[in-house]
């Protein structure tokens, strides 16, 4: 128990008044907070950390970075990652002198820990703005500036759960600052003026550097398969799927994506069918769905692993006419509409599908951090990073048919939204068939609004 103060508590609310993030704890029926106006706080270390902190560092007078920092917060706050629970994603900005005497904004916890020995975040993201003031100061001998992005460098050296991120503002020439950075790879230059080029850079080089410390890292680059159909229907033009696939690969390698597509990727003497289960069960899936996709068989194949693997899906809506039969296999995932009307509306529409694949490969990986400290302190039996459906209740329940037979209930949390009442009750059905006494299917905000014990948080 170690205590800390600079806190306020509103009725079931917690925030911290020091840097304002919104937590979630974990609090043991046997562990107590005690709190009295003033006085000290008390926690337990059983409590899910901060996930992940994004630090946005500019000089203020480079006015871009404003900007951008508004871009990551409207971002990390939004869809999709309302649905994890408060703490996941908090954007810090670092940019007004913190003290007296000095003209360098406050230090990062990388650089100063948190006072009170509160914990840090599992993962730090630093975004430093490189413009032409923050250049001036750097040079100049009586600023701080030097130092404080020096120290930053030399400490994320230093940390494998640390990420340096720059971003280059037009008109920024080589001097100390872009020497201090050289090192470090800058994000695609059209993220300072380009909302959406900037947080699908941001989130795919988090995704990678949040692999690069998990055990089962699926690689150092976040990886598409793209799904699709090399048929197409009596009423789609000829190369109307030939197009659309081009396009689709032409517009990832105009990003830091890589790609899988089986006619190119797959090597001479390869086992195409092992091939493609294996890549479709370990990279983010980009579900082309024209008018024949949901009756090939092994495009149900490669969604029905995905899904069953836990990886992200997004299926690009690329209906020409008419579907005769759809597939029970390829619901519940988000779309993208393909807009068709012109070249602009057909490269925005992909770009908006790929750019939300990234997001959820993301918003999967943040999920699979916080379940690991929910499943211990909640004794959780399954957190699965989409909400259950037969695709993926099935072969849990069979995986796990012990657990269900000696266990009360089966408790199963997922991010938000949750399910609709039909869904819920359908669910249970198979729950019920498969052996279980009862389950409770609960997302982090219905669990806490039903009263739960063990569960205290402030939503943002």
């Amino acid at each position: 128990m170690k205590p800390f103060k600079s806190l306020t508590i509103t009725s079931s609310s917690c925030r911290w008044e020091m840097n304002t993030l919104c937590v979630l704890l974990i609090i043991p029926p046997s562990v107590h907070l005690l709190y009295h106006k003033g006085e000290t706080m008390w926690y337990n270390e059983s409590m899910i950390p901060s996930i992940l902190d994004i630090y946005v560092v500019w000089h203020p007078g480079d006015i871009e970075g404003q900007r951008i920092m508004n871009w990551l917060i409207n971002h990390y706050h939004g869809t999709p990652y309302v649905g994890l629970i408060g703490g996941a994603v908090e954007v810090y900005a670092r940019s007004i002198p913190w003290s007296d005497g000095s003209d360098s904004p406050r230090t990062i916890p990388i650089q100063d820990p948190l006072p009170y020995g509160l914990p840090g975040s599992l993962i730090t993201a630093v975004v430093p703005i490189l413009g032409t003031r923050l250049a001036r100061a750097v040079d100049d001998p009586q600023s701080d500036w030097n130092t404080y992005i020096g120290d930053m460098v030399s400490m994320a050296q230093t940390n494998n759960d640390v990420g340096i991120f720059p971003i280059r503002l037009p008109g920024c020439v080589n001097n100390t600052l872009t020497a201090q950075l050289d090192h470090i790879q800058s994000m695609d230059p059209a993220s300072a003026c380009d909302s959406r080029v900037l947080c699908r850079e941001l989130s795919q080089q988090i995704t990678q550097l949040i692999w690069s410390t998990m055990d089962d890292s699926l690689g150092d680059r976040l990886t598409v398969f793209i799904s699709h159909t090399k048929r197409h229907s009596l009423g789609e033009e000829p190369d109307y799927v030939d197009n659309l696939v081009s396009q689709v690969r032409t517009n990832i390698a105009n990003t830091h994506l890589g790609s899988f597509f089986d006619a190119n990727d797959l090597q001479p003497g390869a086992n195409w069918k092992d091939e493609l289960i294996s890549h479709s069960a370990s990279s983010s899936l980009l579900a082309i769905r024209t008018d024949l996709y949901a009756e090939r068989e092994w495009c149900q194949r490669e969604f029905l692993k995905a899904k069953q693997s836990d990886m992200p899906i997004v299926t690009l809506n690329a209906i020409y006419r008419a579907v005769e039969r759809g597939s029970f296999l390829m619901d519940h995932v988000p779309v993208v509409s393909y807009r068709d009307q012109n070249d602009e509306t057909k490269n925005e529409s992909i770009n908006d599908a790929l750019n939300l694949l990234v997001d959820q490969t993301l918003r999967r990986v943040l999920w699979k951090l916080q379940a690991e400290h929910m499943s211990c302190l909640l004794d959780i039996d399954w957190t699965p990073a989409e909400a259950p459906e037969p695709i993926t209740v099935i072969p849990w329940l069979l995986d796990n048919s012990e657990r269900v037979r000696v266990r009360d209930r089966i408790l199963v949390m997922h991010p938000d939204p949750p399910l609709g009442p039909v869904e819920m009750e359908l669910i249970e059905q198979l729950f019920a068939i498969g052996g279980a006494c009862g389950v409770d299917i609960v997302t982090p905000h219905t669990y806490i609004n039903r009263g739960e014990k063990g569960i205290q948080w402030s939503p943002s």
